[in-house]
């Protein structure tokens, strides 16, 4: 079940399993969240994930890929990839590319991929900062789960122009937005002495 979640959107239970087994291996050892389109799903946007990303640092990546050796990861490597949706920038469009210590494994036949200070550019510009950000809350059967917030994508695709999937994001935060101010119609009935909302 997703956390402050108003319109859940199921996800295919083969991730769920693979996400738990994931949860298992790391543990406690390094910091990192779910990115990519499962991450945009759990947070009920309607998109159909392919695969699990993880984001991490490059400590992250390395401490990952040690708690990981029984899916037999790739090596890390430092690696720039070619996004297959391009950048629409007045008009005009760029190729997106990103740089991260990366590696994938697969569990259960579903491919995951670790990205390590992850960094994107478009066309010729500079590299940008690496990617950094306070992640959502989500949990998955019971397991706190960290997440890219909707908000941080948001602004992404932005500035990329990607004008469809900031649709899609728009969409879930508007009916956010919408369920909340029922539920504030809803509470205003209720004696404050039994309020608590966190």
């Amino acid at each position: 079940m997703v956390q402050n979640n108003p319109y859940i959107n199921l996800i295919p239970s083969k991730y769920v399993s693979a996400i738990l087994k994931i949860h298992e291996e790391i543990g406690q050892n390094a910091l990192w969240a779910l990115g990519g389109d499962l991450a945009e799903a759990l947070q009920s946007v309607r998109v159909e994930p392919d695969c699990i990303e993880i984001l991490t640092s490059k400590e992250g990546a390395e401490k990952i890929h040690a708690a990981v050796e029984q899916f037999d990861p790739q090596q890390i490597t430092y690696q720039v990839q070619e996004l297959a949706q391009k950048a629409l920038i007045e008009g005009k469009e760029y190729p997106v590319y990103t740089r991260s210590y990366y590696f994938e494994f697969f569990v259960d036949g579903i491919k995951a991929k670790v990205e390590g200070d992850l960094q994107f550019r478009v066309g010729n510009w500079e590299w940008g900062d690496t990617f950094e950000f306070v992640p959502y809350i989500v949990y998955i059967v019971n397991k706190r789960t960290s997440v890219v917030p909707l908000y941080v994508n948001y602004e992404l695709y932005q500035r990329l122009g990607w004008a469809d999937r900031v649709d899609k994001i728009t969409w879930v935060i508007a009916n956010r937005r919408h369920c909340c101010n029922h539920m504030s119609s809803a509470l205003s009935t209720i004696k404050p002495s039994i309020m608590h909302i966190k």
